[in-house]
């Protein structure tokens, strides 16, 4: 991990990163994201007390920072990403900890969510507000002009809590395109000051049609426009219709983006039941969930980079049934080869930057 970092760290800079690579250790093989458990799966020879101790002074410590303990970590990913000239990115929002909720803005691969950037604010349930949407984005602007060196377009998917006006000003002055679905009750109008104006759930496509285009509309009372409207009905995989608003100007294009959305889900489910239980710790405190999310983001890229070299290692049948393995997902045969090798004290061998296409 040190060898990520811009300068070779020293003193107490060095001393939260061992803990930090203590901590990612104690979240993969233990599954569980509460100081206890994490101190109890940290390789420390000191007392268990201790070690909790030590657990709880990373995670509240005002040295703990996104920009030195995950930032580095995630650069040479999305440099490498970017190589294909284009970036999906999904936003979503989840209940972490004990009655707090997390909005995370992650890229789309491989059928997984890579985390880039997030906030946690006290609440039990519910949605964000939109200037948070909006400030999210802005960071997550920000760290896409500081590390992409080269022209790659930039997709933003989002469900119905995110079509706000705000929210889509702020996607075009980024210079980003975007598919967002929302409400049926939403107006929409071929004009700005929406005269004759209907509800996006009175929208059908032709008999034997499964999708209606719309360029060039105005939506909701503020006649926000024009924008490009998707009324789309796949009952193949749909029960009822998506009523999408899009930037691109092709409505089967917009289909295809929007389909990718639901790979943020994935990430919440890894680090949730399938993985993690960070959502079953009883910590409560915002900023101590931010940190620990660093953890749990961290400890998921882990296991997704290593998903390369456990599918074609020997030892693929001792932690995985090979005629299942094409049921499993890429975090489940990583997380399960990380705790195969480290319970056998095998040697690892990954780096942040490897194996993305």
């Amino acid at each position: 991990m040190i060898k990520h970092q811009s300068e070779v760290p020293q003193g107490n800079a060095l001393r939260r990163l061992t803990v930090l690579s203590g901590l990612l250790g104690a979240l993969i093989k233990g599954g569980r994201a509460s100081l206890s458990e994490l101190g109890r799966h940290m390789e420390d020879p000191t007392d268990l007390e201790s070690r909790v101790k030590k657990a709880k002074r990373w995670l509240q410590n005002k040295w703990t920072d996104v920009t030195v303990h995950f930032i580095p970590y995630l650069l040479p990913i999305l440099h490498s990403l970017s190589k294909a000239g284009e970036l999906v990115l999904a936003i979503d929002g989840s209940c972490v900890g004990k009655d707090c909720m997390a909005l995370m803005v992650s890229v789309i691969w491989r059928r997984r969510a890579i985390p880039i950037c997030w906030v946690v604010r006290k609440a039990p349930k519910g949605h964000f507000p939109e200037h948070m949407h909006v400030a999210i984005i802005g960071q997550v602007a920000m760290l896409m002009d500081s590390i992409l060196e080269q022209d790659c377009r930039i997709f933003l998917l989002g469900d119905a809590e995110f079509d706000g006006c705000e929210l889509q000003q702020s996607c075009l002055a980024h210079g980003w395109e975007y598919v967002l679905k929302t409400a049926k009750d939403t107006l929409v109008a071929d004009h700005p000051n929406m005269e004759n104006a209907s509800a996006f759930g009175h929208l059908a496509a032709s008999i034997g049609q499964k999708s209606l285009f719309l360029p060039q509309m105005y939506v909701t009372k503020q006649g926000f426009g024009p924008v490009n409207v998707l009324f789309w009905h796949d009952r193949t995989r749909y029960d009822r219709p998506l009523y999408l608003l899009t930037s691109l100007e092709y409505g089967p294009q917009a289909e295809t983006y929007y389909r990718k959305r639901y790979h943020i889900e994935t990430f919440f489910g890894d680090i949730k039941s399938r993985g993690f239980h960070i959502h079953k710790t009883r910590i409560e405190e915002p900023q101590t969930l931010f940190n620990l999310l660093i953890v749990a983001s961290l400890a998921f890229i882990i296991c997704i980079l290593f998903e390369f070299d456990a599918r074609t290692s020997a030892q693929l049948g001792k932690f995985c049934r090979k005629d299942r393995i094409d049921s499993l997902s890429v975090f489940q045969i990583g997380l399960r080869a990380v705790r195969f090798y480290v319970r056998h004290a095998m040697n690892l061998s990954f780096q942040f930057s490897k194996n993305f296409p």
